[in-house]
C-alpha cells in the first residue's frame, strides 16, 4: 500500500478517536446543571454512574428533580429541564378540612412559616394542637386538630392536612378511609377500624408531598424512645411518668429477640448510600449490645439476589461476630443492578417459618429493619410476602400478633418510592415505622445516639464515651458511678474514692476510716450536694490493719472494704448510676451470660487470662482521668505480688498479699498507669465489655509515685505494684449488706447468684 494512503488511514483513525473522546463517551458535562438558589455535589465526578445531587437552603427544595445520574455520552437521567433547576419554597398540605370546626386563615397555599389556628363549633370538644406552623420539612407542627362530639364509641379520628375522609360512624367495627389531594401521597393507614377498646386500628394517616422529610429529632422521638427499656427486660410496658411513650423494639420479660437487618445494594443505591446504611447498622448493634437482651441477628444485603451476611441460625449471630462479618461487606452489585424487595422478605419469611416448625417463636419478638429507597423492578411488590409474614405471626400469637412484629424502613438514596415502602412497614397506633431524612448522611450520627440513656438508668455499669464532647456533663457520663469521699479527723483532712453500687450504698476501702474518732464524712456524687450517711461506715469484720505486725507486715490490708449507707437513695440519671459488681443477676446479664451462671463461672469468664485489661478513675486537680492497667493472674501473678517486698514495712510478701488481692502495675506487658494516694477505695473495673463491672477495690501500693510529680498520670516502674481487694472473694460481706433482707424494705436490694 502506498505510503500516502497509509498516512491518510492513520489520520482518519486518529480523528475518529479524538471525536469519540471529545464527545464524552465516559463522562457527563456539568454545563447548564447549576441550580438557582442552591448548589450541587457529584458522587463520582463526571464519570458514568456519578450522581449529581442538588442542595437547597433550609425551607426550600430542588425543582423539578433532586438528582440526575450520568449515563455517559454526555447524557443525564432524567434529562435536565430546559428551564433549568431552582430551589423552591417548601409548602405544607392544605389544613382547611376540620369537621365541625373552623380554620384560619384560609389561604390558597401554605408555605414555611405560615401559622394556622383552630376552634370547634359549640357542643364539640377540641383535641390536638390549637395552633400549628408550617415547618421547613413540609410538615405542620403539633398534632392534628379534632372536634369530637363524644357520642361515638371511638373518638373522632380527625382529618389530617391534605386529606379527605370517607365515613362518619364511630361505633365498634365502623370504618373510615382516607385519600390525599392531587400531588400528595398517603403514608400510614388508608383504612382504620373502631376497636372495642375505643382506639382506632392502624396508625394515623398523613398526606405529604414528595419533598417532605423527617427531622433527626422526629426519628429519635419515634424510634429510640424507650428502646433501652425494652432491651433491659424490666418494667417494659410501664411508664413511671404516666405519659404515653413511643415504642420501638419491644421486649417482654423472659422473651427473646430476633432482629433481621437488610441493606439495599441495588443499582439505585450509591456507594455513599450503602456506606451510610452499613455504618448505621454498626452503630445500632453497638448500642443494643450494651443491654441485657442478647438478640439473634440475621443480616442481609440485596439487589437482584439476596446475600446472607449473617445467618440468624448461626452461633455467630450475636453482636461481636455480626460486626466482624458486617465490616467485611463491601459495596458492589449482586448479580446485576436490579432490585428485588420481595426476595429479601421471602428469605426472612423462610427463616421465621423454620423457627415456627421448631416451636421457637412463641415468646420471640421479631424486628425487621431495612435500609432501602423502596424501588423494585424484579419479583413484583413485596407486599404479598409481608402479608404472609403477618399471617405467620397471627397463627402463633392470635389477635396479639402485632405486639410481636415490627417492620421499620429507613429511607436511603436521593429518591424513594415512599408509597411502596408504606405498604411494607408496621402500622401501629401512635407509632411510626418509616423514616426519611433530608440528608441520609445524618443517619450515622443519629444511630450513634439512638438510645437515650436517661431512660435506662436502672441498668448498672452503663458508660458512654461521647467522642468530641469534652464538657463536664458529657464526661460525667463516662464514669457515672464515681463518688468522692472526704474524711475529717480533727484538723486533718483525707480523701478517698468510692463507687456507687446501688442507689443507697457506696463501696470503698476500709482503711479510709481507720481512725476511731472521725469528725465528719462527706460523700459527693456528681454535682449533687454532699450526701449524709444513715450510719457509721460498715467495715468488713475481718479487716485488721495490725493483724500481722509480728509477721513482718507493719500494715495489713486484707479485707480492706467498707460500705457507706446513704441517708436516702441518690436519684439515678444518665450522669449518676451504679456500677455492676460481681455475682449479681445484673452483672451476669451485663457480662452477656445466662442468668443460671454461677459466681464461680462468672469469675472464670471475666478473669480467664494471664493478663486482663482493667481501668480505674483518678482525680487530679479537680479533673477525672481514666487509668489503664493489667490484672496479673495465673503464671504472672507470682512475680507481681512478690514485688510487695519493695514496699516499706513488708518483709514477707506471702504474708502481706493473700489470695484476696488482685495485682496490677509494673512493666511486664507494657508500662502501666499507677494509683495515687487519693485513689484508694475506687473501683477497679473491666472495660473490655460493653458494661463496666467492678472486680476490685483499690487498696494499697508499693510506692506513691504521684508525690512531687506534677502530672495527672504517672507511669509505673518495674517494681511499683498496686493491690486491690478481689470482690469475688468478698461475696459473703456484700450479700449480707446489699442483698435481700427479710426486715429491710427501705432500699432496693441486689439479687446475688450462688
Amino acid at each position: 500500500m502506498r505510503p500516502e494512503i497509509l498516512t491518510l488511514i492513520y489520520s482518519l483513525i486518529l480523528c475518529l478517536v479524538c471525536t469519540v473522546v471529545s464527545s464524552g463517551v465516559s463522562v457527563c458535562s456539568t454545563d447548564g446543571m447549576s441550580i438557582r438558589g442552591g448548589e450541587y455535589s457529584l458522587s463520582n465526578g463526571s464519570n458514568v454512574g456519578s450522581e449529581l445531587l442538588y442542595h437547597c437552603p433550609d425551607g426550600y427544595y430542588p425543582y423539578p428533580k433532586r438528582m440526575h445520574r450520568c449515563l455517559g455520552h454526555n447524557r443525564w437521567s432524567p434529562s435536565p429541564s430546559r428551564r433549568g433547576s431552582e430551589c423552591r419554597v417548601m409548602t405544607c398540605p392544605d389544613p382547611s378540612e376540620l369537621r365541625n370546626g373552623e380554620v384560619s386563615p384560609g389561604l390558597l397555599r401554605y408555605v414555611v412559616g405560615d401559622q394556622t389556628t383552630y376552634e370547634c363549633h359549640d357542643g364539640y370538644a377540641f383535641a390536638g394542637s390549637a395552633s400549628r406552623v408550617c415547618q421547613s420539612n413540609g410538615k405542620w407542627s403539633g398534632d392534628t386538630p379534632i372536634c369530637d362530639h363524644g357520642s361515638g364509641h371511638c373518638r373522632d379520628p380527625g382529618v389530617p392536612p391534605g386529606a379527605k375522609r370517607n365515613g362518619n360512624m364511630l361505633d365498634i367495627g365502623d370504618r373510615v378511609t382516607y385519600e390525599c389531594s392531587l400531588g400528595l401521597m398517603l403514608l400510614g393507614s388508608k383504612e382504620r377500624i373502631c376497636l372495642e377498646g375505643g382506639d382506632w386500628s392502624g396508625t394515623e394517616p398523613v398526606c405529604y408531598s414528595k419533598n417532605y422529610y423527617d427531622t433527626p429529632e422526629e426519628v429519635s422521638k419515634y424510634f429510640s424512645t424507650s428502646l433501652e427499656n425494652r432491651l433491659a427486660i424490666s418494667g417494659l410496658d410501664d411508664n413511671t411518668d404516666g405519659q404515653q411513650v413511643q415504642r420501638s423494639i419491644q421486649m417482654r420479660q423472659g422473651g427473646k429477640l430476633h432482629i433481621y437487618i437488610a441493606l439495599d445494594n441495588s443499582g439505585s443505591i450509591s456507594r455513599d448510600n450503602f456506606t451510610v446504611a452499613k455504618n448505621c447498622v454498626t452503630a445500632l448493634i453497638n448500642q443494643i449490645s450494651f443491654f441485657e437482651v442478647i438478640p439473634r441477628y440475621g443480616i442481609l444485603s440485596f439487589a437482584s439476589e439476596v446475600n446472607e451476611i449473617v445467618d440468624i441460625f448461626s452461633p455467630s449471630s450475636h453482636s461481636d461476630m455480626v460486626l466482624q462479618n458486617l465490616n467485611n461487606v463491601t459495596y458492589g452489585k449482586l448479580n446485576g443492578t436490579g432490585s428485588n424487595l420481595s426476595k429479601v422478605f421471602k428469605k426472612i419469611h423462610e427463616k421465621m417459618a423454620v423457627f415456627k416448625e421448631r416451636n421457637e417463636l412463641e415468646d420471640t419478638q421479631q424486628a425487621i429493619i431495612m435500609f432501602t429507597d423502596g424501588k423494585t423492578n424484579m419479583g413484583g411488590s413485596a407486599e404479598p410476602t409481608v402479608i404472609r409474614i403477618r399471617n405467620l405471626m397471627e397463627e402463633i400469637h392470635g389477635k396479639d400478633w402485632q405486639k410481636y412484629l415490627d417492620i421499620y424502613v429507613f429511607g436511603v438514596g436521593a429518591e424513594m418510592n415512599e408509597e411502596e415502602i408504606n405498604k411494607l412497614v408496621s402500622k401501629k397506633s401512635s407509632e411510626k415505622h418509616f423514616y426519611k431524612l433530608r440528608d441520609d448522611t445524618k443517619l450515622t450520627s443519629l444511630f450513634k445516639m439512638i438510645i437515650d440513656e436517661s431512660n435506662s438508668v436502672n441498668l448498672c455499669g452503663l458508660s458512654w464515651d461521647r467522642d468530641g464532647d469534652d464538657s463536664t456533663t458529657s464526661k460525667r457520663q463516662e464514669y457515672p458511678w464515681v463518688v468522692t469521699i472526704s474524711v475529717l479527723v480533727g484538723n486533718e483532712h483525707s480523701s478517698c474514692m468510692g463507687a456507687l453500687v446501688t442507689p443507697r450504698f457506696v463501696l470503698t476501702a476500709a482503711h479510709c476510716f481507720r481512725e476511731k474518732q472521725i469528725d465528719m464524712i462527706k460523700v459527693k456524687v456528681s454535682d449533687q450536694e454532699d450526701m449524709t450517711l444513715e450510719q457509721k461506715p460498715i467495715i468488713h469484720p475481718e479487716y485488721d490493719v495490725f493483724k500481722k505486725k509480728d509477721k513482718g507486715v507493719s500494715e495489713f490490708y486484707d479485707y480492706d472494704v467498707a460500705l457507706l449507707k446513704l441517708n436516702s437513695d441518690v436519684k439515678r440519671s444518665k450522669y449518676i448510676r451504679p456500677i455492676c459488681i460481681p455475682c449479681t443477676v445484673s452483672s451476669i446479664r451485663a457480662s452477656g451470660l445466662h442468668t443460671s451462671t454461677t459466681c464461680k463461672a462468672q469469675e472464670e469468664f471475666l478473669l480467664n487470662q494471664n493478663s486482663v485489661p482493667a481501668r480505674f478513675m483518678s482525680e487530679w486537680k479537680g479533673q477525672m482521668y481514666e487509668k489503664d492497667v493489667q490484672i496479673k493472674l495465673k503464671e504472672k501473678r507470682e512475680s507481681c505480688i512478690k514485688d510487695a517486698e519493695e514496699a516499706e514495712g513488708i518483709k514477707n510478701y506471702k504474708e502481706a498479699v493473700t489470695k484476696n488481692f488482685l495485682c496490677t502495675g509494673g512493666t511486664d506487658d507494657k508500662v502501666e498507669d499507677i494509683a495515687c494516694k487519693g485513689d484508694s477505695g475506687g473501683a477497679l473495673y473491666l472495660k473490655n465489655l460493653k458494661r463496666r463491672i467492678q472486680v476490685g477495690v483499690i487498696s494499697w501500693g508499693v510506692k506513691d509515685l504521684c508525690m512531687g510529680n506534677n502530672i495527672p498520670k504517672p507511669l509505673s516502674t518495674a517494681t511499683t505494684r498496686d493491690y486491690h481487694i478481689n470482690l469475688f472473694r468478698m461475696q459473703k460481706f456484700l450479700k449480707e449488706h446489699l442483698g435481700e433482707k427479710k426486715n429491710e424494705t427501705n432500699y432496693e436490694p441486689l439479687k446475688f447468684v450462688d
